[in-house]
């Protein structure tokens, strides 16, 4: 054949392969089709090499492009599936609050009391005012008929330091309240103008969890701590230490080691002393939720008497007080419908401090939720708070206990603590 119809031969040859996607290519693992792949259902990582001294290529080297592994399309959905599922989506602006509190002020017979709470305003752009719709708070008073809503500055101390509770003495002249803050729990005792506060009790963070609670003792300075013993142990009893500080006796002096058999201690329970300081009432539950209310005489050597319990964990106590003579205790019981809390059956109780007489008045049926948080001084009225509710909704009610009527003094505003009854603050 003559050199120049060889070279023809040559060229038309390359040319049917090329038109017929025929240009032959090493295989590799990745370049295998399907029907022709191996069982393993993996893909063998690809092993690092090491780095040459120098990074840059040679002036005359060319780049040899290295096949990728492929997936098959159930891997990549799978590989898809996990990326969606961890993907968090980047943070929007919140929504500026352009909500404003609304009182509503309502004329009622018989005395008006100042509330005091902290909270702040439900955020426009929720429907549902909860403590992610509210971007700042603080403490406030208003009064039981809706009106005079102020701010209370001397409260909304260092940012540093926030209330967690507060007690006022019954002469109404000192305030004692419990404070967080990064080195731990703190005590403080002050006026009601909150100046030079006095620091009674210090602690740290192992041991904060373990305060049940404090009051004035009556007539004095002196505070009353109920710490309990640790709630990390495997105890089926709730144990408290009684004990007493004062602002010239800092040194705390054990008034009573008490244990109630039924109350379980990882449970936070409510602890309340009497006007007289002498006995202390604990209501609480059991690990099965079943609701007991305990009084135990300070000093005296008896155990706990037993004034009331439910097996039904439906039940909650709330809000309970001392008879102004101490001669006697009554509560709310909220008998709920469901888990949801959406419905109760509200029942007055009074019950003398030896358990013999028990008195019960049917408030409600299907009430549209249960009571708390505090009696008014004279034990008229009961004050509410309500959130996690619609805006409108969400805010201070005040409930009559002598025609079961409740109003709504404050609306759109959530509260941070709970509302309680007490002084006018200056």
């Amino acid at each position: 054949m003559k050199p120049q119809h060889l070279f023809i031969s040559l060229c038309y040859l390359g040319w049917l392969l090329l038109i017929s996607g025929c240009t032959p290519t090493p295989e590799t693992a990745a370049t295998v089709p399907a029907t022709r792949a191996a069982s393993a259902t993996t893909i063998p990582a690809p092993v690092a090499s090491p780095i040459s001294d120098s990074p840059l290529l040679p002036p005359s080297s060319t780049p040899i492009p290295t096949p990728l592994p492929t997936l098959s399309l159930a891997e990549l959905g799978a590989t898809y599936t996990a990326q969606a599922a961890a993907y968090t989506p980047p943070p929007t602006p919140r929504p500026t609050s352009t909500f404003t509190p609304r009182p509503t002020f309502t004329p009622i017979p018989g005395p008006v009391w100042p509330i005091l709470f902290a909270g702040g305003p439900c955020v426009a752009g929720y429907s549902i005012c909860d403590q992610d719709a509210v971007h700042e708070w603080g403490w406030f008073q208003i009064y039981s008929d809706g009106s005079g809503l102020r701010p209370v500055p001397q409260l909304n101390i260092h940012p540093e330091f926030q209330i967690q509770s507060i007690r006022f003495s019954p002469d109404e002249t000192k305030t004692a309240y419990w404070t967080w803050s990064e080195q731990g729990y703190r005590l403080f005792l002050a006026d009601l103008d909150n100046n030079n506060p006095l620091e009674l009790v210090t602690t740290p963070f192992e041991r904060s969890a373990l305060l049940g609670g404090f009051d004035f003792m009556p007539e004095t300075d002196c505070l009353v701590l109920y710490w309990r013993f640790d709630i990390n142990q495997s105890r089926e009893v709730e144990k408290v230490s009684v004990e007493q500080v004062c602002p010239d006796r800092m040194e705390p002096q054990v008034l009573d080691i008490i244990e109630f058999p039924d109350l379980w201690p990882r449970f936070a329970h409510r602890y309340l002393l009497s006007p007289q300081g002498d006995a202390l009432l604990v209501a609480g539950l059991d690990r099965d939720y079943n609701t007991y209310l305990y009084i135990q005489e300070l000093g005296v050597p008896t155990p706990p008497l037993l004034l009331f319990s439910s097996e039904d964990e439906l039940v909650r106590i709330s809000p309970v007080r001392w008879h102004p003579a101490g001669q006697s205790i009554e509560f709310i019981l909220n008998s709920y419908d469901s888990q949801a809390y959406d419905k109760a059956t509200i029942t007055h109780y009074v019950i003398s401090r030896d358990g013999q007489n028990v008195e019960t008045f049917l408030i409600l049926q299907d009430a549209p939720f249960g009571l708390c948080c505090g009696w008014s001084p004279d034990g008229r009225e009961i004050v509410i708070t309500l959130g996690n509710r619609p805006p409108e909704e969400t805010g201070i009610y005040v409930f009559n206990l002598e025609d079961a009527t409740w109003r709504q003094i404050l609306q759109g505003f959530y509260d941070v603590r709970p509302p309680i009854w007490s002084p006018e603050l200056p």
